[in-house]
Formats: structure tokens, sequence, C-alpha cells
């Protein structure tokens, strides 16, 4: 009777839940989520609402227990190994230009859409009709589309990094993420960057950051794509900027953002603490004309956008060398080789500070906490042949490029599903 006591706690922690979410909801005025074209496309719950915040992570991994329960572990099998069929019904979307196409009010039939973008109706309607399974889209009136809040996402002047970053999955690494095991196969014991799936499915003998600046306009929307996978919850750049002690550096201290792209962190952690200077430091690709950001006006004097590769000797001396999401993208012998091309420039006492994710122990975390993690250890072996790490790894990652390093610490920040990571060079 264990099973059914198990389906009747999970609903009664679903129901209280959800009074949690409500009653905040309805004490602040605010409304929730909904599908609607003009609704809310996610929840807005106060920074500080710890209890509201923590209801709200409980609420979606009993949910999803309960429904895979309620499907049953046979059914939901069958499920899972189509679930394939979403991507393609998504990068369809995408690839046709639909949510273009579809007029931001009323609607539009599935004859006219298909002359509109130029794909069939006998093959264009069974993926809309699909797509719409997933609120992608919805048939208010037989034969006609409309919006919804998650199709207007797409709209890429609505919100750039989200259509990037699905453009991004469904286009630039659908066919690599289809190639998996044909790579595992050809190189089994591989640590390098180009002997993935990604060089597989798309006959490239580059690695993956050489291929996306060289992929017509996948440098960009991979920039893009990274903001948005930045401002989601849990990565959002704010964590970064409240999660490590910058205050407590000397004044005037200066920070090497290393990897940094346009510089988004840097500008966030450079309004907050006026008192330091920022470098941030990127390959040549991402500092062409078509790529290259620009640095607001009132941060122009602390913040600079430079070039460097860290896989070459470093020669900026700083306080600091900020990496953010970076070491997760190398395998064990480049982010060893990272950390020693940065001993030329340090001087006795300089940190290195990591802000990137650290595996759980299974089933330490919530649900989707942990899924998360999980997909992005699988995506670094996809993209790059790399993995994410757990705690001791980073410890013994510092020991074994250089002993003169010094592991510090290793922390959390509060809301965030990142950590921070901290070394000293004892010199």
């Amino acid at each position: 009777m264990a099973s059914l006591q198990h389906l009747t706690n999970l609903a009664e922690g679903i129901l209280r839940n959800t009074n949690v979410l409500t009653a905040y909801l309805e004490r602040e005025g605010k409304e929730a989520p909904t599908f609607d074209a003009e609704g809310l496309s996610e929840w807005d719950i106060g920074e500080g609402e710890v209890e509201v915040r923590r209801a709200r992570t409980e609420l979606v991994d009993m949910s999803r227990e309960l429904g895979d329960l309620a499907v049953g572990p046979r059914e939901g099998l069958k499920g899972l190994a189509w679930d394939c069929i979403d991507n393609l019904s998504l990068q369809v979307v995408c690839e046709f230009k639909i949510a273009e196409a579809v007029p931001i009010e009323g609607t539009i039939s599935y004859q006219e859409l298909a002359e509109k973008v130029g794909v069939p109706l006998l093959k264009l309607r069974p993926l809309i009709r699909h797509a719409i399974t997933n609120h992608i889209f919805h048939e208010p009136l037989k034969n006609h589309v409309a919006h919804t809040s998650t199709s207007r996402l797409l709209l890429p002047n609505e919100n750039p990094p989200m259509h990037a970053w699905v453009n991004f999955w469904t286009d630039d690494l659908a066919i690599s993420v289809a190639n998996v095991v044909n790579a595992m196969k050809k190189w089994p014991d591989s640590q390098e960057s180009n002997e993935t799936s990604v060089n597989y499915a798309w006959d490239t003998k580059l690695n993956w950051y050489d291929w996306v600046q060289q992929k017509e306009g996948l440098a960009k929307r991979y920039g893009l794509a990274m903001a948005a996978h930045g401002g989601g919850e849990g990565f959002r750049v704010e964590y970064t900027v409240e999660g490590y002690p910058w205050g407590g550096l000397k004044e005037g201290a200066t920070v090497v953002d290393m990897g940094g792209s346009q510089g988004f962190v840097s500008f966030a952690i450079a309004e907050k603490f006026p008192a330091l200077n920022f470098i941030v430091q990127d390959t040549a690709g991402m500092r062409t004309p078509e790529t290259i950001g620009t640095v607001p006006e009132a941060l122009r004097d602390r913040v600079k956008l430079t070039t460097h590769d860290f896989f070459t000797e470093q020669t900026v001396v700083a306080d600091v060398y900020f990496f953010r999401w970076i070491f997760h993208g190398f395998s064990e012998k480049y982010c060893v080789e990272i950390l020693r091309k940065l001993t030329p420039a340090l001087r006795k006492g300089a940190r290195v500070v990591i802000n990137d994710g650290v595996l759980p122990e299974p089933g330490s975390v919530g649900r989707v906490e942990e899924k998360s993690m999980r997909t992005m250890d699988v995506v670094m072996q996809v993209t790059v042949n790399a993995r994410e790490r757990e705690l001791d790894d980073w410890a013994e990652l510092f020991k074994t490029a250089d002993p003169r390093y010094k592991f510090l610490n290793a922390w959390k920040p509060e809301k965030s599903r990142m950590w921070m990571i901290e070394a000293e060079w004892t010199g």
C-alpha cells in the first residue's frame, strides 16, 4: 500500500505548494503564467521570496513525478522513445519561420499559412498540430492557427536571446545530438575537442569553438543563446554579481574576464562595484564587426573588450582571473593547460575564480535542478568531449595544473545553480 500513499502524498504536496503560490500572487496583485498569447511567459516571484520559490520548485518536481506515475513506467518509456518528435516539430516551426507568419492577433488558416511559408499543407499541418500539443500555437477555430505565449517567444524581435536559443538547438545541434553514438564508436577514449559528434555530423575537423565562428551566423546566435541560458532560473547574472565578495577586492583591482564573450557579465559586476576594472578577453572571432558588442558609455573607462586566446600565455597582470561557464567546455588535459597558461602573469596572492557547475550527488537535489545539470554534462560530451565536475574534481584540477595553486573554497550562492570555485596563487 506504500505506492498508494505515495500518490496521495504527492497530490497533497502539489495542492499545498499551489496554495502557497496562489496566496503570494493574490497578496502581491500578480498573475500566474498562462498560455494565452498576451499572458505571462514566466513567474514573477520576488528574489527575496525564498519560501515561495521553494514551493514552486517542489510543485514542479512533484507534478512531474505524479504525472510520470499516472502514465506508468511502461507507457512512460514508450513516450520517452519517441519524444524526439517534439524537437522535430519545433525544428520545423523555426526553420520555416512559422511564428513570424502567424499574426500576433487573430488567426491564419493552415492553407494560407502553408502558402505563406512555402510548405505543402499536408506536410505542414500535422507538424503544427504536433507542436500545439506542446503549447506552441493553438487552434481556436478548426483549421486556423493562433499564437500562444509560448509561440510568441519564438519571434526574433520580441525575445532575441530565446529565439537564438531555440534555433541553436533545433538547427545547429540537432544533427550532432543524433550522432553521439556514432562518435562514441569512432573515438571511444578521445579527449580531443575535434573528435565529437559535431565533427562526425558536420564532417569538420575544427573544434567546437572554431566551428561556431566559421559557420555562417552561428557566432552571433551562440552568443545570444548563451545570454538566454545565463538569464534562466539558477543561471542569472545577478547570482554571479552577488555570489562572490567582489567588494572585498582592493580599490582599483583588475579582473580579467576570460572567455567573457561580449562582456555582459563584467558589465553587471562593474555597475555594482565601481572601484573595479575589467578586461574582457575572447578570441578574434568574437571581436569582428559582426559579433563584437558595445561597452555601455558609463563603463567605458573601466571595462575593455580585448582579444586573447586562453590557450596562449597570459600577459595581463591582474588581481583576479575570472572564468564563467568555461571549464566545463574542455576535457581534463585542456583545463590543465588553461591554468598553466596563466602562470607567467600570476603574482603571489592572485586569485582564480571559476563560476561553473558542480555535479550533485545523485538524488541530493530536486529533480529539475539535477536534470539540468545532467543534461549539461551530456551536452559537454556532445560538443567538446568534456564534462561537468564533482567538487573533489575541482580541487584535483588545480593540484594537477600546478602545486602552487592553493584551492581555497567552493560554494553555491543562494538561488544559483552555479558554484563559485576559488584558488590562490601562492608563488
